[in-house]
């Protein structure tokens, strides 16, 4: 499958949207370092996006691609533990990267009016080492109705 006609379909268009994410936060301090590499790979592993050429093509031209919820309260955590793991991969976040995690929170689906809670407990379960189902438990806990 090519990457344009993954991209038609929604399901690979979401996960299209947030490796293009996950490259945008990576190269926010205009390097994308090994760690922050290694980790894009894997998630493209994970989606099925085994061809190089493909996932080149993403880095290429992550601007083309705008982060695209998935309607799946858990993927949508699952989407945020990933961007949590990008921003931390070189062990520094600046402003640019904060910038775009809190645009990406939003962006994702979570409430304007819980970003700051959400966006604190993500902070601190990545920074703790959470792996992915304590950081769903956690962001359940905050965004809870």
């Amino acid at each position: 499958m090519s990457i344009i006609d993954a991209f038609e379909n929604a399901a690979f268009r979401n996960q299209i949207s947030v490796l293009a994410t996950l490259v945008k936060l990576s190269l926010s301090d205009g390097v994308l370092d090994e760690s922050e590499m290694k980790i894009i790979e894997r998630v493209a592993r994970d989606y099925g996006l085994n061809d190089p050429a493909d996932l080149k093509e993403i880095i290429r031209n992550y601007e083309k691609y705008h982060i695209e919820p998935t309607y799946d309260y858990n993927e949508r955590i699952e989407q945020l533990y990933r961007l949590m793991q990008i921003i931390y991969a070189d062990d520094h976040m600046d402003k640019t990267e904060l910038k775009i995690l809190k645009n990406s929170i939003v962006a994702l689906g979570y409430s304007p009016k819980k970003l700051d809670g959400i966006y604190e407990t993500a902070v601190g379960k990545i920074a703790d080492g959470a792996d992915l189902d304590d950081f769903t438990k956690a962001i359940k806990k905050v965004n809870r109705p």
